[in-house]
């Protein structure tokens, strides 16, 4: 349909000069208008979305990380970049191998981008644990960068070349500082490519331990998922730190957000249970407290009585009260005999 519709309006001397230099060149004012308005529109709706296009399925990544991927429905939504992120020593760049060794598992293509380790210190890493990546590599289905020190158009290129199904950056805070992170053009760049090839990440970020490592900042929030490691106490009475792992953050995921704890095995990384029982722990901690305190108590009270029998006894055997009996002496001697012996048990034992 090509009918044409009269308008009146008035424009600027700005906006008429304008139309005029156009004019000269397409011919008629109204052509210049028409241009104008119909590029305007194709703009707007450039980036319109076929929600009919959409696929319903959500297609998820096994971790390769036992005990993990039933936390998070079977396994991190594909295209997703993922967090993985916690105080140092506490099993990120071991969980990343694992993800990738998973990959090439299943004929997947995968990259190690590291930005602080040598490639050969990754590979030891991964030798401990039976993975014989060196096979990996030679095959095509690895490549690991270590100490990288690519621009983004270089980091683009790998990815265009290799065309991997997985990839890990190791780590984020090296990269790029994280008070601009968010408004990076070089990591949107990057952003975009691994969106657009669908390619699962994990984003390994740094955090301390304590009350911080629970904090969120701008590389969770940019995360499509995050997954915090740490390590604590299980109570007072128990010293050693147990290793825990947290889903924080899963989009399109009915996540299990109850910390789990988890080991570190000859093959790798498991998860082994939720920390449920550690809260149980701390319910019970008055009671507990009780019970010491009712105990030390005891210990007290005995000690007081031993000493005095002990005193009593030792009296008796310098004869103080006066002369003693065979009988009355070999009594005297087993009583303070005993209670030395008690005693003795007593201080051992506490």
């Amino acid at each position: 349909m090509n009918d044409k519709h009269p308008i009146h309006t008035t424009l600027s001397t700005d906006a008429m000069r304008i139309l005029e230099r156009y004019e000269i060149e397409l011919g008629t004012k109204n052509q210049v208008l028409e241009r104008a308005l119909l590029g305007m529109d194709k703009l707007r709706f450039k980036d319109k979305i076929d929600t009919q296009s959409i696929s319903r399925i959500i297609k998820r990544v096994n971790t390769g990380i036992p005990g993990l991927d039933g936390l998070i429905e079977g396994g991190i939504p594909e295209g997703f970049v993922v967090i993985v992120t916690g105080p140092p020593g506490t099993g990120k760049t071991t969980f990343s191998l694992q993800f990738l060794m998973e990959g090439i598992r299943n004929n997947e293509r995968c990259i190690f981008f590291s930005f602080e380790e040598m490639a050969e210190q990754l590979i030891k890493q991964t030798i401990r644990f039976g993975w014989d990546i060196g096979e990996y590599v030679d095959k095509g289905y690895l490549e690991i960068f270590g100490f990288s020190r690519f621009s983004t158009e270089e980091i683009i290129e790998i990815i265009d070349i290799f065309k991997p199904k997985r990839i890990v950056f190791d780590s984020l805070n090296i990269f790029s500082d994280i008070s601009d992170f968010r408004r990076s053009p070089q990591w949107r760049n990057i952003l975009k490519v691994i969106k657009d090839k669908k390619i699962t990440c994990l984003a390994v970020t740094e955090k301390s331990h304590g009350d911080s490592a629970n904090e969120f900042d701008d590389f969770d929030f940019m995360g499509d998922g995050v997954i915090s490691f740490d390590k604590k106490q299980k109570n007072e009475f128990d010293t050693y730190p147990t290793c825990k792992i947290q889903i924080q953050k899963m989009r399109l995921t009915k996540a299990n957000e109850i910390p789990h704890q988890f080991v570190i095995k000859e093959n790798g990384i498991e998860v082994i249970g939720n920390m449920g029982f550690e809260r149980k722990a701390l319910n019970t901690l008055p009671a507990r407290r009780e019970k010491i305190e009712r105990i030390t108590t005891i210990d007290r009270e005995l000690r007081i009585s031993l000493n005095s029998i002990i005193g009593f006894s030792e009296l008796m055997m310098v004869k103080a009260p006066g002369d003693l009996n065979e009988k009355q002496e070999r009594y005297v001697h087993n009583v303070h005999a005993s209670g030395k012996h008690l005693l003795e048990l007593i201080q051992k034992r506490s």
